[in-house]
């Protein structure tokens, strides 16, 4: 059939090539001109989809399966070797397709040949479709939730609730602000969010502020149609930014919207390739800092860094491999450091006005997702020459950091994450388990699709979602996967963590209020987070909102805005049932309002109050 429409659409270019100019009747020119454009579509989507769908190595791995059967080993390497083969090579032909507009590199189809792999090897043997990945999402966030419920009506466990889907325990630590040191160093994790911000640039900006966003921008352009207009204050190097600068004109708009005027943008690279990422340097003479902010991930190219997630070792004099990255971030620190020595920017960062002591400034490096993890990297490859340097990383990647280097790191690195962000749980490793976990529940599952998936939504009752102990047997008439999917083990890969001392940013979600009620606003807290603890990836809608950085920079804001309006937590012995995305921690039993504290600051870490276990039952909902 696709071969008849095909000649029917060429003979409909014959015709209008030699009738469409001498036809009168415009009404049959306009349809049969329709007909002919609309064929062509349907025929280019047919073959775009069939390119990247079909799957070629479909033979050989029913061979695989056969010969599998016959215990023939020699025989079943080779067609292993041949499916991953044929696998990796349709992976790389799709991913080729989806980023058709990017210009190949080098380093490109490298790119393009270990993600291939990657994927290759996560989606072997995988017999689901679209959909069924979105039942399993739904059934995996129900197994998770009740896990929790299930931890929560033990009697003999520490944990006392859930926040952000993280345990607390009376050992958890949470930020004590009212430390004065503590909240220094609080409030300025909170001001250098700012300038990871502004390392995204025009989208970010007019994200933010959609309605006078654009008015502002136009208001500073800079292009041909205004050329009496200066580009750009003195001493500003712009590399690569589009034709108006609108990139470098967002970032210098952003500093003056926050009304910090004393920073003065040194450098601007917009520059973007696979593993070459865009920054920015600046000096901040309020703080006498030199920053060297990196943008995260906001094209194709990013998302081939972020993918290219395979261990490498840290180019670090004296560490002999024992230091391990996530490969992607490593190639684009040391590119950026390349570029930081070629131009020879923080020599002119540091030198900028020698007047007001730029010389003796110290030297911080930011960035948030794609940006957070080079950022660490960076800091590592810096910190030889500038042993006092800090590091700011914002909803860095989970799969960064070898153990080693990770516990290295907390001597300069200060990481922030925000509730159950995705990104920061997200690494080869906890990709793997992601995958088993997966696969296991729609194994069990003995639910139509459809009413998994309308269950997820508010159109039935949450009782329509199939319960956790619900078990289908493998010899079901309806298998999502192959049966011997889950004895097919990935390849290991080295566990690699986030980076420095981790900042958690939890919150609780009140109990829904009727109609006629105010909804009760949620509580952000500050806790300070295990490094080993963001393992496992936790189901919700949040997941990936609570990954933007504005959304980021909100969340940090709202822990001080807690803590000004004299909100102290005060957790209940209390055993909480867990809400469809969050803990329901009932405000009562949590907070009660008191007036900001005048005495001695309590001890590091202890900002909570815990009661005593033997009342840890008593108000069970």
């Amino acid at each position: 059939i696709l071969v008849i429409e095909f000649i029917y659409a060429i003979v409909g270019i014959v015709w209008l090539t030699q009738y469409y100019t001498s036809c009168n009747d415009l009404t049959a020119k306009n349809v049969t001109l329709g007909m002919v454009v609309c064929n062509w579509v349907v025929i280019l989507s047919v073959c775009i989809t069939v390119l990247c769908v079909f799957d070629p190595t479909g033979r050989t791995f029913v061979k695989l399966r056969a010969t599998k059967r016959r215990q023939r080993n020699l025989r079943t390497y080779n067609l292993r070797h041949r499916l991953e083969e044929g696998q990796a090579t349709s992976w790389s032909r799709r991913l080729k397709v989806f980023l058709c507009c990017t210009r190949t590199k080098d380093s490109q189809s490298d790119a393009y040949s270990e993600i291939a792999y990657l994927f290759a090897e996560f989606f072997r043997d995988l017999d689901i479709v679209p959909s069924d990945i979105i039942a399993g999402l739904v059934l995996l966030r129900q197994r998770q939730r009740a896990k929790r419920n299930a931890v929560l009506d033990e009697a003999n466990n520490d944990i006392l609730a859930f926040l952000s889907g993280m345990p607390v325990t009376r050992n958890t630590k949470y930020l004590d602000l009212k430390n004065s040191q503590e909240m220094l160093r609080y409030k300025e994790v909170c001001y250098y969010m700012l300038f990871a911000l502004a390392a995204y640039g025009w989208p970010m900006y007019l994200m933010r502020k959609p309605a006078c966003g654009l008015c502002q921008l136009a208001r500073s352009c800079s292009c041909c149609l205004c050329p009496a207009r200066p580009r750009f204050a003195p001493g500003v190097t712009i590399e690569e930014d589009n034709c108006c600068g609108c990139n470098a004109i967002a970032i210098r708009r952003h500093f003056l919207d926050e009304n910090m005027t004393a920073v003065d943008i040194v450098y601007t690279s917009c520059h973007d390739a696979v593993y070459e990422t865009p920054f920015y340097v600046a000096v901040d003479h309020d703080k006498k800092k030199v920053v060297i902010s990196i943008r995260g991930t906001l094209s194709p190219k990013d998302a081939l860094t972020d993918l290219t997630g395979d261990a490498e070792r840290l180019p670090v004099e004296g560490h002999h491999g024992t230091w391990l990255g996530h490969k992607g971030m490593v190639l684009s620190a040391e590119y950026i450091k390349k570029k930081l020595e070629q131009e020879m920017v923080l020599s002119q960062a540091f030198g900028r006005d020698l007047g007001r002591g730029t010389k003796h400034y110290g030297l911080i490096v930011v960035g948030h997702s794609l940006g957070a993890g080079t950022a660490a990297i960076l800091s590592f490859l810096l910190r030889p020459q500038y042993p006092t340097l800090k590091c700011f990383a914002y909803s860095p990647p989970g799969g960064l950091l070898s153990e080693d280097a990770m516990e290295y790191s907390k001597e300069f690195v200060t990481a922030v994450v925000l509730g159950k962000d995705l990104v920061p749980r997200i690494g080869l490793s906890q990709l793997e388990g992601f995958r088993r976990q997966l696969l296991d529940v729609l194994q069990r599952s003995t639910k139509p699709k459809w009413r998994i998936i309308v269950g997820a939504t508010k159109c039935i009752p949450k009782s329509e979602l199939p319960e956790e102990m619900e078990v289908t047997t493998l010899a079901s008439t309806r298998l999502w996967t192959h049966p011997s999917d889950l004895t097919i083990a990935l390849s290991a890969s080295t566990p690699l963590y986030p980076p420095g001392r981790i900042i958690h940013v939890v919150h609780n979600h009140p109990a829904e209020q009727c109609c006629c009620c105010e909804q009760e606003d949620p509580t952000y807290f500050a806790i300070w987070g295990d490094n080993k603890a963001f393992n496992e990836v936790i189901i919700s809608p949040a997941m990936l909102h609570e990954h933007l950085p504005y959304v980021v920079m909100e969340g940090l804001n709202k822990v001080l805005e807690n803590y000004n309006k004299g909100k102290t937590a005060l957790l209940s012995a209390a055993k909480v049932m867990v809400s469809p995305t969050e803990v329901d921690l009932t405000p009562e039993l949590i907070f009660q309002q008191q007036p900001l504290p005048t005495g001695p600051p309590m001890p590091a870490g202890l900002a909570l109050e815990l009661p005593s276990t033997e009342h840890r039952n008593s108000n069970v909902r």
